[in-house]
């Protein structure tokens, strides 16, 4: 049969060639202009015919996979699909936490929230479930990849998929575990001191804001530790500042659109932005290089062949060399030869490591001065365990920072009250995740752990779990076998606070056999303030280093 078909349809092709040529040798041009007009509205209608059967084909592919969507979808527990329209305003963050915490009495660990015909969003809030969600869902969410592509490019170490960022994502926790970690200590000493000479609090200064404050001293911090000392007093860093914040304001809302809105005039203003802001890291790399001159290629290179992974021996030993570093670390991944573009990449890696690491760790120092000026005996708590380590007036150094445990302790209860983002979101974009054996989640589903809510979870952290308590991450350093151990996956064990007694004694540093120690709540499950599983925060340590040093240095000088 087919070969007929072909038999037939080279005929009719044929017998047109042949055709044409009689009439043009025969001078019988009006036949031969129809001729010509026939067989182009046939070639035409077969080109029309081959698009209507792709386009067809790939619209019944999307419907069977919204078909399939929808059906696993509605078989998880939530409310109907109407239930969030009907609440006003419940896109707000609190109102819309409200509305999962209320939703997960009703139906359980596991809700089900349909936010449109094709989007749909699963809410885990029990700490097993959340561990195996974070483990299988590797994936960010292809919306804010779109939002975030215009500022970052389609290079940047935070991109949807988990495979195209984990070479990446090792590379820069060597990174910041490594020399940046060495330095960040010293560096946040110095913006205390900076920030010391235009604040003064008291009767006779000005009240301080704590997001403001804490914003300008997380991104003066980050961006000193990546390119040294200079940043501090670089002209335009306060205006790459105030252009990143307009970036996290905005961008959540632009990632709203599938198609980029070419007429809207905020759009324009918005993408202007983005394009300053890579001017402005442009001008960062170009300082950095200036005050390492270790780096003896140029990163501008439109094509990578010419670069060797060994490059990177020939930047060890210098201080300070992040670009540098980041170079080497991008050329020794193994997909190195689809660098074409190695500029961007790196452009792409520091603004977004200045974009998530400058919003993470405002929250967590906003919120722990928060918590300072609403609890004063925990504050002068904070302050009589500094002064008992370092003095009043002496630096405290990386030594006397690592016996502050009421401190750290401190800081973890306020990034557990405050977090610094209200849901932790995940998706599996090839794979449908298996929570239990009932409860499977549809591939590009986005996957929702309400922070707040586990954090503050009764059934967790006990009766006291809304309450400021610093003292639950601390615990004896020696104990029997009668005295309560803070274990992070024993619920009530977790919640039981150490004798009044004891508690005092954290002001004696020299009390060795009785001073509390701090337990790191790595292992609770309950406690995702730097996230986990695959995408868990890759400057977790950085971060914390950072912000013990900073607090640490800021409140021995405020009683």
């Amino acid at each position: 049969m087919g070969s007929c078909g072909d038999d037939v349809a080279g005929g009719w092709f044929w017998g047109r060639i042949l055709g044409a040529q009689f009439l043009l040798a025969t001078g019988d041009y009006s036949r031969l202009l129809m001729l010509l007009r026939q067989y182009a509205v046939h070639e035409v209608n077969a080109i029309l015919w081959a698009l209507l059967i792709i386009v067809t084909a790939l619209l019944l592919r999307r419907v069977w996979w919204l078909a399939r969507f929808w059906v696993r979808g509605s078989r998880l527990p939530g409310p109907p699909l109407n239930a969030l329209s009907r609440n006003k305003g419940c896109h707000a963050h609190d109102t819309f936490t409200a509305f999962l915490g209320q939703a997960h009495k009703e139906y359980g660990s596991v809700v089900r929230v349909w936010l449109g015909p094709t989007q749909l969003l699963v809410s885990v809030k029990d700490p097993e479930l959340i561990h195996h969600l974070l483990t299988q869902a590797k994936d960010r969410l292809p919306l804010t990849g779109k939002a975030f592509q215009l500022a970052f490019g389609k290079s940047s170490l935070f991109v949807s998929s988990f495979a195209q960022a984990q070479n990446r994502r090792i590379s820069l926790e060597r990174q910041l575990n490594g020399k940046l970690l060495e330095r960040v200590h010293s560096v946040a000493l110095k913006v205390v001191d900076r920030i010391k000479q235009w604040v003064d609090v008291g009767p006779s200064g000005w009240e301080l804001d704590c997001k403001s404050a804490s914003q300008h001293m997380a991104f003066s911090i980050l961006g000193a530790t990546l390119f040294g000392d200079g940043f501090l007093v670089w002209p335009a860093a306060r205006e790459f500042e105030e252009q990143l914040m307009v970036i996290a304001k905005e961008c959540s809302f632009w990632a709203t659109y599938n198609v980029l809105p070419l007429w809207n005039k905020g759009f324009h203003r918005y993408k202007a932005i983005c394009l300053r802001l890579q001017g402005l890291t442009e001008q960062m790399i170009q300082e950095g290089k200036k005050q390492h001159p270790n780096l003896k290629k140029s990163y501008n290179k439109p094509n990578c062949e010419n670069f060797d992974a060994g490059i990177a021996a020939g930047y060890e030993g210098t201080s300070g060399e992040f670009v540098e570093d980041l170079i080497a670390g991008i050329l020794s991944s193994t997909d190195s030869s689809d660098h074409l573009n190695l500029s961007e990449e790196i452009r792409g890696d520091i603004m977004g490591m200045m974009f998530h690491g400058c919003l993470t760790t405002t929250g967590i120092i906003s919120g722990v001065l928060t918590k300072l000026s609403q609890h004063p005996k925990v504050q002068d708590k904070v302050y009589q365990e500094i002064v008992s380590i370092c003095g009043k007036t002496a630096v405290p150094s990386v030594t006397d920072v690592q016996k502050m445990h009421f401190l750290l302790a401190t800081i973890y209860e306020s990034a557990r009250l405050l977090p610094a983002g209200p849901l932790l979101q995940r998706c599996s974009l090839k794979h449908d995740v298996k929570l239990t054996k009932g409860i499977t989640v549809p591939a590009g589903a986005i996957l929702a752990v309400p922070i707040q809510l586990v954090q503050m979870d009764a059934c967790k952290w006990g009766d006291d779990a809304d309450i400021f308590h610093p003292d639950r991450f601390l615990k004896p350093k020696t104990l029997n076998s009668d005295s309560c151990e803070l274990k992070g996956g024993d619920s009530q064990k977790a919640t039981r606070l150490p004798e009044k007694e004891d508690m005092n004694r954290v002001e004696n540093s020299k009390a060795q056999s009785t001073r509390l120690d701090f337990e790191d709540p790595d292992a609770n499950a309950s406690f995702l303030p730097f996230g986990s599983g695959s995408r868990v925060c890759v400057g977790k340590k950085f971060a914390i280093v950072e912000m013990t040093a900073l607090l640490a240095s800021m409140l021995q000088h405020y009683e």
